[in-house]
Order: structure tokens, then sequence, then C-alpha cells
């Protein structure tokens, strides 16, 4: 799976606060981590998406994320953000949700297991380029009250370099990313994004994929630059079409 740089502990000490050190020992698949952990837990992972707390704590017994000491971790009152590199080169992310200091959601950027599905969905219209603005990065800085409203434009910048990451030539102009997620913590920024990839064939054929930034605000310009880390995960399953 190549996640998996460490050895999974027999137990996450407390490191910097306990939302950390919760998420550490839900993707240790540790059931320590229950009591941190919303009922409700939604988890994106490996291609997977489960629902609640067992659940989620039985995919990562299976499939565990041990993070190293050299992980990036910027924590919010509303959220988690972490990057990693793995043993095999691979560099990997999460971000969390938190409420009151509970993890409520949580996004995996990472490999896709083999055999991943989506759940079936019915197959309907869609356009995903509508608007034909050509406008990669999608959001509002209002939509993330934890963001310094002055780091939007590194946000975006950040939503373009996911976008520049995601997509393998041959991929259409109307590909585009959203900003899932985004938020400050001291002079860093975090930034979840959904990247659509449209490839150029006829009929239109497309996947999406995660992406993780965490980057350096430089004061002095709207570009973040120089400390950048970014982790973008494998194609997530599309959902089979629904036939009647």
């Amino acid at each position: 799976m190549g996640a998996t740089p460490n050895a999974c502990p027999a137990a996450i000490a407390v490191a910097g606060t306990d939302a950390w050190a919760v998420l550490q020992q839900l993707m240790c698949g540790q059931a320590a981590a229950a009591e941190g952990l919303a009922n409700a837990l939604r988890v994106d992972a490996y291609g997977h998406t489960t629902f609640g707390r067992t659940d989620a704590l039985d995919l990562f017994a299976g499939c565990p994320l041990v993070l190293s000491s050299q992980a990036q971790v910027l924590v919010s009152p509303q959220a988690i953000a972490v990057i990693d590199d793995t043993a095999d080169g691979r560099t990997v992310g999460a971000v969390a949700d938190l409420i009151d200091g509970v993890v409520a959601r949580l996004w995996v950027i990472a490999a896709t297991l083999q055999g991943a599905t989506a759940e079936p969905a019915v197959a309907v219209g869609r356009d995903d380029f509508m608007s034909q603005l050509r406008q990669h990065c999608q959001g509002d800085a209002a939509d993330h009250p934890d963001l310094q409203p002055s780091a939007w434009p590194q946000v975006v910048e950040l939503g373009r370099a996911a976008w520049a990451a995601s997509n393998g030539p041959p991929a259409a102009s109307s590909s585009q990313v959203w900003v899932m997620r985004a938020f400050s913590s001291g002079d860093w920024v975090a930034a979840l994004f959904r990247v659509r990839v449209q490839a150029t064939t006829l009929p239109r054929q497309a996947h999406d994929r995660l992406a993780l930034a965490i980057a350096h605000v430089d004061g002095r310009s709207q570009s973040a630059r120089a400390r950048r880390r970014m982790a973008v995960s494998d194609p997530c399953p599309e959902p089979p079409p629904v036939a009647f």
C-alpha cells in the first residue's frame, strides 16, 4: 500500500493536542481513538468511504497510515492537516474536521486500494464546465472561517498547482479544482482540494483526485512560495451507473 513508513506502535502518546493524538490512533486503527471520534464519522481513504467510527477503525486496522516524526502538522480549532513522506518515497496527507475537539470528518490523500469501488449511482447529464469560465480554481474565502482572508490568494495559487500536479497528459482545459477546506495556522496555510480531471476524448471521460497543500504564507507578495508541500491521491473510483 505504501502508506506505512514505520511499524504501528502499540499506543500513540499525546503529542501537541489531544485531537492530533486521536487522529494518529484512528489512522493506526487503534480502538483507543473511539472516545475522540464522532459517532457519525465519515472517512474517505484509499478509494473507500466509510460511515461511523467502527467501520473507520476497521478500515485503518487493515491498512494503517503511520506517520513519521518528520510529518508536517497544522492544527486549528476546527481542523488538522498533515503531510508526510512514506518509506517508498510517496507524499501522503490527511485532513480532519474537528467539532469541539472531536474528529468528525476525515480525508486521506494517498494511494487507492486495488478493488476499491464507489457506491453505485444514477447517471445523470452533467456539464462540469457550463459557465465556460477559464478559472481552474473555484471557491470563496467566506466559506472558510478558519482562514485568514489575506491568505486566499495563496489558496487559489495552491489550487492551480494542485490542478497542474493532477493533470496527466492529455487533459482537457475544462479540468477544474474546488477548494474543499482551507485554514490558517500562524504563518502557514493548509488547503484541501478536489480535482476533476477531464480527458480530451469524446465522449468525455473524467476522474476525481484529492490534493492537499501546506505552505508558508509569504507576506511580501501574493504567492505561497518556497516552503510548500503537496500530496495528490490516486484517481478516486467512479460510481458504477445504476441501470433500470
